[in-house]
């Protein structure tokens, strides 16, 4: 029983931690880019701010609604089942891989219906919408992970990682993960850190103000983020494998910022995606060809190697 409390105090902690050095790095980056002093013209500063901006959305008045009270436990609950190193995983599952990326959708799901709430009603035209386009960027992910899958032989994501002690994954698919990173980078684009994106909140603006709700939202948002950076890191960087004499946990840290850093410099980069079309036809055009093929690829080496012992 200690073992598990001790489990969670960790998760909790690490959930935390990460979300609040998370809001300060994607503020300051914000600020610099657009030429603002971000922080520092608050007098807390640094570090100090975002604790100021949580107390602003809590001091507003408002009722969360069913939906939101999922959004939030389920924001925290799925890190139950993902691995942060060979001993810090509170519920073991043999395909915690599949479970993973359920939940991930029931996520994705959830936040979606409440993004297309108004004041009044659901607006079930635009939840209809908007769960298709993002689910349809699964579809890539799903092949690449069935890629890698085929190479590792298990749906576990630390037997994935533990297959990586000599070579990553990135090294056998080199090509699944430049398109796992593009259909996650897409989809982090799409839901936006640094700005509202009126694709998802066209007729629900309003709730960007709202007060508890909306830091249940920025917090859907970044545990989102971080899910898929996480899964980026186990699947084809190695986790928490030690590299030499670096410790992996130190890694997976650096891994993780450095991944988060690139893609928010990349979003800023990038103009905002608000045209439903343009993201369909990237999707369909590129990315889901692009991994077919390489699982198809992958299929067949997997069948000449483990078949037909030709490789």
């Amino acid at each position: 029983m200690t073992t598990i409390f001790l489990k969670v105090l960790y998760l909790f902690l690490i959930i935390t931690i990460n979300l609040y050095i998370g809001a300060y790095l994607v503020n300051k980056i914000s600020a610099r880019s657009e030429h603002r002093r971000g922080f520092s013209i608050s007098k807390a500063g640094w570090f100090g701010y975002p604790a100021l901006k949580v107390l602003k959305y809590l001091e507003k008045s408002y009722k969360i609604n069913i939906w939101e009270f999922l959004l939030l436990f389920l924001s925290f609950f799925i890190w139950t089942i993902i691995p942060f190193s060979t001993w810090l995983v509170l519920i073991k599952l043999e395909g915690d891989l599949i479970i993973a990326l359920l939940f991930y959708m029931m996520l994705i799901f959830i936040f979606l219906i409440n993004a297309s709430r108004s004041s009044y009603e659901t607006i079930y035209q635009n939840v209809s919408r908007n769960v298709l386009m993002a689910y349809s960027f699964e579809i890539p992910i799903i092949f690449c992970v069935s890629s890698i899958v085929l190479i590792n032989r298990t749906l576990n994501l630390k037997e994935i990682v533990g297959f990586q002690y000599q070579f990553w994954n990135i090294v056998y698919q080199p090509l699944g993960f430049v398109v796992f990173f593009t259909a996650v980078f897409l989809q982090i684009k799409l839901f936006s850190l640094t700005k509202t994106n009126n694709l998802i909140f066209k007729q629900n603006s309003e709730k960007e103000i709202s007060g508890f709700g909306r830091f249940i939202v920025r917090v859907a948002y970044y545990n989102i983020f971080y899910f898929l950076i996480v899964l980026i890191i186990i699947l084809y960087l190695a986790g928490w494998q030690n590299v030499y004499f670096l410790n992996g946990n130190i890694l997976f840290i650096l891994k993780f910022y450095i991944i988060f850093i690139v893609i928010l410099l990349l979003d800023k980069a990038t103009p905002l995606l608000d045209d439903y079309k343009y993201l369909i036809s990237i999707n369909w055009k590129f990315l889901i060809p692009v991994a077919v093929a390489n699982f198809l690829l992958t299929l067949v080496f997997f069948i000449l190697r483990n078949v037909y012992s030709l490789i």
